[in-house]
């Protein structure tokens, strides 16, 4: 585990992982939701800052694990209707052979 040094609201942080890219890609998500919202918020405090930027990036992690859920059922479905079609066009190639 490396140590990765990152900025995220303003904080010098050096966080620890194996994943550079990711961590850096994380922090950057986190820090430009708080910059966003400290923008159009300039009234609150950090701490309804940071948990609003927290509830966002949550909201946004929700609707694209939905959107995954989604697409799964999706394609489970229409791999089902291949596996059907090919079972009937197999059973009939298998009737005219016979």
């Amino acid at each position: 585990m490396k140590s990765i040094s990152v900025k995220v609201g303003g904080k010098d942080l050096t966080l620890r992982g194996d994943d550079e890219d990711k961590i850096r890609r994380s922090a950057n998500e986190v820090d430009t939701t708080i910059t966003e919202l400290q923008q159009r918020m300039q009234d609150q405090s950090t701490t309804t800052i940071t948990l609003l930027a927290a509830l966002n990036i949550a909201e946004k992690y929700d609707d694209t694990r939905q959107q995954h859920q989604n697409d799964v059922q999706y394609l489970k479905q229409e791999l089902g209707k291949m596996s059907d079609y090919l079972e009937k066009c197999c059973d009939h190639i298998g009737s005219i052979q016979e």
